[in-house]
């Protein structure tokens, strides 16, 4: 087979939160539709349909300027349930056409191309058997745009290029030429901070960075992750990098009638006694807990943070947040977090001498009766109603942390 220089394929789902709105709903399919995790107008817009974003409605607008820019804007709240859901279902109909390589997050997977699937006629029918397989298994309100290049960063750039609903195939014999009309912060990786760096040594366009070489990058970034940014770009295609967890943790944004320490106290509960569940679904162990406060009217943030031998357990672990809990000051809270850090796999976990066997344990107990008659069954103390699991940038939850 030739050799194409195409390796990857690239799926993003466009407004994925607000389409699957708009799929469940079909009233709001054409509408202006944004996303907010609670129905207050103080919050802010985690997704927005197309039709919004012709208002200039984004991520992170708040409601109340939101509805100035489009006074007949339907705002819907979050379901991140519904969104892992619509996810699963993507990933199973992209699999029917090509395997998925990795999940990148909720909205976005790569896939390898075969020794076949490089030519780029191939590579452009298979695009459209993946949009055509994603329209009947999860339904027509749900578009995704493909891109197609040499490397994963160049696949989702392609992907950025065209939207709603592109496929956009960068061949290398088309770069830099391809992309030069891009500003240097549309390529992933190039955020606020980065930007910043590269204005301050004078690369102002794509151009500018295209010339740079390996070494002023490194210096750029501070280290080999300039190096590879220079390879990626030109086409190279590398392995990833293993990251190891080093940390978990859950955080909640407030409701207006929530922000007092004590009512939001069953919540910062709750959010511990989750993340230690997962903590152990993940098989790991934790030395250190964190808590986040950040208060309401610009205050700024409350963080503090405890040690403690390795441990999984949620007793453990929700008597050392309530320490940290009670001596934060009594302010207004807006938002509320708990991090379990400094993370050991379970097997290379050193049990203390006198630790009970993990089988006899209250916590594994209370999550065999979780696990066989529902989430939620039996706790420790008082918790606040059931919350539903966020949705971060890196990690997809399982359906049964819901």
């Amino acid at each position: 087979m030739p050799e194409t220089g195409l390796r990857w394929l690239f799926v993003d789902m466009n407004s994925f939160f607000a389409s699957c709105e708009q799929q469940m709903n079909p009233d709001l399919r054409g509408q202006p539709v944004a996303v907010a995790p609670v129905l207050v107008e103080t919050t802010c817009a985690i997704a927005a349909s197309y039709e919004a974003k012709a208002f200039g409605i984004k991520t992170g607008t708040p409601i109340w300027e939101a509805r100035k820019k489009c006074p007949h804007l339907h705002v819907v709240q979050a379901r991140p349930k519904l969104y892992v859901e619509y996810h699963h279902r993507i990933r199973e109909a992209i699999e029917t056409c090509i395997p998925i390589e990795a999940v990148m997050s909720i909205d976005e997977v790569a896939c390898k191309l075969d020794r076949v699937q490089v030519q780029e006629p191939v590579a452009r029918a298979l695009a459209a058997s993946i949009k055509a397989a994603i329209r009947d298994r999860a339904g027509g309100a749900l578009l995704c745009s493909v891109g197609i290049a040499a490397n994963r960063l160049l696949a989702k750039l392609a992907c950025d290029m065209q939207k709603p609903d592109g496929l956009t195939v960068l061949r290398p014999e088309d770069m830099p030429g391809a992309i030069l009309n891009l500003k240097l912060d549309d390529l992933p990786g190039v955020g606020p901070n980065m930007l910043v760096r590269l204005n301050r040594v004078g690369i102002l366009d794509m151009e500018q960075l295209w010339a740079a070489d390996a070494e002023r990058l490194k210096r750029i970034w501070g280290g080999i992750n300039g190096v590879r940014f220079h390879a990626l770009l030109h086409g190279a295609d590398l392995p990833e990098p293993k990251t190891k967890s080093r940390s978990m943790g859950h955080q909640h944004v407030l409701a207006p009638d929530e922000r007092t320490m004590e009512k939001a106290t069953p919540i910062i509960r709750q959010l511990c006694t989750r993340v230690a569940e997962r903590l152990r679904t993940d098989n790991f162990y934790c030395q250190r807990l964190s808590l986040d406060i950040k208060w309401v009217q610009n205050l700024g943030h409350n963080y503090d943070d405890c040690r403690f031998k390795e441990t999984q357990d949620t007793y453990l672990l929700l008597t050392s947040l309530m320490r940290l809990w009670d001596a934060a000051p009594r302010l207004k809270p807006l938002r509320v977090g708990v991090t379990l850090g400094d993370l050991t796999e379970r097997g290379l976990h050193q049990p203390d001498l006198f630790d009970e066997p993990e089988d006899a344990r209250l916590t594994g107990a209370i999550d065999r009766m979780n696990a066989r008659f529902g989430k939620g069954t039996i706790g420790f103390g008082s918790l606040a109603k059931p919350m539903t699991s966020k949705i971060a940038f890196q990690r997809v939850p399982k359906l049964d942390e819901f």
